[in-house]
């Protein structure tokens, strides 16, 4: 198994700002310039495997990144995308994009999905509220 580039190869100098529970970098790959990583400092394939108190420290993380964001550049808007699982890139784990936005920057043009067949009535009851 690969190791993971999260827990052994991000450099000290790669964090902008750090929690008890979460790191800020620079994404390796940006979509658009300014895009932040949030990971995990525990090594976490799943947002299901955190703890409420991390929970509430990552959403809290993701405001402020969000109005730095806006304060420092002149953006319309700020996407948040967050990968979990198996179908993340190989040797990550659990972690947020923070990527800031423009009016047609075409962020959403190029995505390609196949689309997969899954009973939405059976969502629509499991979300139901009691």
């Amino acid at each position: 198994m690969k190791a993971c580039i999260f827990c052994q190869q991000i450099k000290l100098e790669q964090i902008l700002s750090e929690t008890e529970y979460f790191k800020v970098v620079f994404d390796i790959n940006p979509v658009q310039m300014g895009h932040l990583l949030i990971i995990s400092k525990k090594h976490a394939m799943d947002m299901r495997e955190l703890l409420d108190e991390e929970l509430f420290d990552l959403i809290k993380l993701e405001q402020q990144l969000m109005s730095k964001i806006y304060d420092i550049f002149d953006v319309d808007g700020v996407t948040i995308a967050q990968n979990n699982g198996s179908i993340m890139d190989k040797g990550t784990h659990c972690h947020v994009h923070v990527i800031p936005r423009y009016k047609n920057d075409e962020f959403w043009d190029n995505q390609k999905v196949v689309p997969h067949e899954n009973d939405l009535l059976k969502l629509k009851v499991a979300l139901s509220l009691k």
